[in-house]
C-alpha cells in the first residue's frame, strides 16, 4: 500500500474546513437551548467509549439540546478505539462512501477531512479509507466537535441505587477511585463490549508466552525469526500474519477449518436503509433466523488483507483444517491436524470473542438480572447456536431487560450501544455501516426518556413562564430621521 503524503497547505485547509463547519453548525443548530441537565449530582447521560461510536453519539446528543454528557475511555484520549491497538489493517473493511453521521455538518464527516489533510485526488485514488488516517479524522472530529472525553478512566461496576434513582458509576482513574451517579449509562465499549476474546480450551495447557488473541497487545519486534501458527481465517488471522511477517517472522501459517473461504459476504447486502433502519421491526424469530445464517454464512477475509499476508514466502494458507489437538513438548508448540502435524514457537489465535455479560467487570453486579437471548428461546433454538443464544436481549432503546419487573427499570437504563447490540438491534452500534441509523435511534430514545422524567418540572417551567415579548400596541413608530 502507498503511503499517504498529507498535503503541504493541509494546515490551512484543515483551519478552513473548521471555519466552514462552525458556519454550518450555526446555520443548523436550531435554538441551541440545553434543557437538561445534572440534577442532584446525577447526569443524565455518562457514555463509556470515546471511540466512534461514543462520539457520533456525543455529538448527537448535543444537538438535542442535551449539553450534560460525560464521556469516558479506560485508554489515553489518543488512543481511543482498536485503531492504534489490536486493528492490525492498512485500512478499514467498509468502503470509504458508506455513509457517516454528519448531524447536519457535512464539512464534519470524513470525506471532508479527508480531502482536506490529503486532497480529492487521493480521495478519488482509495477504495477504503486507511486505518491511520481514520484515526486521525477521529481525533480531529473529537477535537472540532468540542467533546472531552475523560481518558485512561476505567468503569468498574455499575450499581443500581432502587428501580427509578441514580446508577452509581465505580470508576477507577490517574487519581484513584471515584463514583459518577448517572441516569442513563451507554456502553459504546465495541466489539468486546458484551464478553470478551475466545480461546478455545485445546489450547489451556500452552504457556502463556506462547500463545495470544488477535486483540491481545502482541510485541511482533519479539517474534522476528519465530515459526507462528494462526488459528481462524478471517480477516485479523491475515493481519496478524502479514505484521508478523513485516516483522521479520521466519513462517507463518494460517489454518482455516472450512474447504475453501467463503465468496459471499452478507454484511455487503445488509448496508442498504431499509434494513439498517427497520431491523428492529423483525420479529424474535426473524431476528434468530437472521443472525444464525449470518453465522453459518460468515464472510470472507478482505481481499487486501489475503494479498497482504501472500506476499511474503514465508507465509501458507492451509483449508480443512481445523486443529485437532495443541501440546507443548516443552520446546515446541505441537499441532495436528488433518494435514499432520506442525510445530511453532507461538500459535496465534483469531477467534473472535464470545458474548458472556459476567466476564465484563463493569455489568457483574446486574448481570445475573439481565434477559439473554437464551431466555427467550426453544431449547432447540439454543442448541442450534448456544454463542448467539448467550447475547443479551435488549429492548427497542438498546437497553438491558431485567427477569423481574424489580430490575427492568434500572436495567433499561443501561444501554449496549456495542457489540452486544447484535441480535436485538443488528448492526446499529460500533460498525460504521450502522452508527448513522443506531446514534439517531439511541439519541432519540434518550431524548425521550430524559423528556419524560422531566416532563412535569418542564410542564411548571412552561406555566410559569411570563418573559414579555415586548409587543407595542398601536401604528409601529416612524424613525425619527425618516422625512417626506
Amino acid at each position: 500500500m502507498s503511503t499517504l503524503t498529507p498535503l503541504a497547505d493541509a494546515g490551512a485547509r484543515l483551519a478552513a474546513l473548521e471555519r466552514e463547519a462552525a458556519h454550518q453548525e450555526a446555520l443548523s443548530a436550531g435554538d441551541g437551548r440545553s434543557w437538561v441537565g445534572e440534577r442532584d449530582g446525577e447526569h443524565p447521560v455518562v457514555i463509556v467509549g470515546g471511540g466512534q461510536a461514543g462520539l457520533v453519539l456525543a455529538r448527537g446528543l448535543r444537538r438535542r439540546g442535551i449539553e450534560d454528557v460525560v464521556v469516558l475511555d479506560s485508554a489515553p484520549i489518543d488512543a481511543t478505539g482498536p485503531w492504534t491497538t489490536y486493528a492490525r489493517m492498512h485500512t478499514l473493511r467498509t468502503p470509504k462512501d458508506i455513509a457517516w453521521p454528519t448531524w447536519g455538518v457535512p464539512a464534519a464527516s470524513p470525506r471532508a477531512w479527508f480531502e482536506a489533510v490529503y486532497g480529492e485526488t487521493a480521495w478519488d485514488d482509495i477504495a477504503f479509507f486507511p486505518t491511520v488516517a481514520w484515526q486521525g479524522f477521529l481525533q480531529w472530529y473529537r477535537t472540532v466537535a468540542g467533546i472531552e472525553v475523560v481518558g485512561s478512566t476505567a468503569l468498574t461496576s455499575i450499581t443500581p441505587t432502587d428501580a427509578d434513582g441514580p446508577l452509581r458509576l465505580h470508576l477507577e482513574g490517574p487519581d484513584g477511585s471515584w463514583v459518577l451517579l448517572a441516569r442513563h449509562v451507554v456502553l459504546a465499549t465495541g466489539i468486546e463490549g458484551a464478553g470478551g476474546r475466545y480461546l478455545p480450551s485445546l489450547l489451556d495447557a500452552l504457556p502463556a508466552d506462547r500463545v495470544h488473541h488477535t486483540h491481545d497487545a502482541i510485541d511482533f519486534a519479539a517474534l522476528a525469526g519465530k515459526r507462528i501458527g494462526i488459528l481462524g481465517a478471517g480477516t485479523g488471522a491475515f493481519d496478524n500474519a502479514a505484521t508478523a511477517l513485516e516483522h521479520g517472522a521466519a513462517a507463518v501459517e494460517v489454518h482455516m477449518r472450512r474447504p475453501a473461504m467463503p465468496q459471499v459476504s452478507p454484511y455487503r447486502w445488509m448496508e442498504f436503509s431499509g434494513l439498517i433502519e427497520n431491523y428492529g421491526s423483525l420479529t424474535d424469530s426473524q431476528k434468530w433466523t437472521f443472525n444464525v445464517h449470518l453465522s453459518a454464512v460468515d464472510q470472507p477475509a478482505t481481499q487486501n488483507a489475503i494479498w497482504r499476508a501472500h506476499a511474503f514466502d514465508g507465509f501458507r494458507f492451509l483449508t480443512s483444517s481445523p486443529w485437532q489437538s495443541v501440546e507443548w513438548d516443552g520446546t515446541d508448540v505441537v499441532v495436528t491436524t488433518p494435514h499432520g502435524i506442525h510445530r511453532y514457537d507461538v500459535v496465534i489465535a483469531a477467534t473472535g470473542i464470545v458474548a458472556d455479560l459476567s466476564r465484563r467487570p463493569e455489568l457483574s453486579k446486574v448481570a445475573p438480572d439481565a434477559t439473554l437471548w437464551s431466555d427467550r428461546l426453544s431449547p432447540a433454538q439454543v442448541a442450534e447456536n448456544p454463542g448467539l443464544a448467550a447475547f443479551p436481549y435488549l429492548d427497542d432503546d438498546f437497553g438491558l431487560v431485567g427477569r423481574s419487573a424489580a430490575a427492568g427499570s434500572a436495567l433499561s437504563r443501561i444501554h449496549m450501544f456495542n457489540h452486544g447490540a447484535r441480535i436485538s438491534q443488528g448492526m446499529l452500534s460500533h460498525q460504521i455501516p450502522g452508527l448513522v441509523g443506531g446514534a439517531t435511534k439511541l439519541a432519540a430514545a434518550l431524548s425521550r426518556r430524559l423528556f419524560t422524567r422531566d416532563a412535569e418540572a418542564l410542564m411548571a417551567e412552561y406555566l410559569a413562564y411570563d418573559v414579555p415579548v415586548g409587543v407595542h400596541i398601536g401604528r409601529r413608530p416612524v424613525p425619527a430621521d425618516v422625512t417626506g
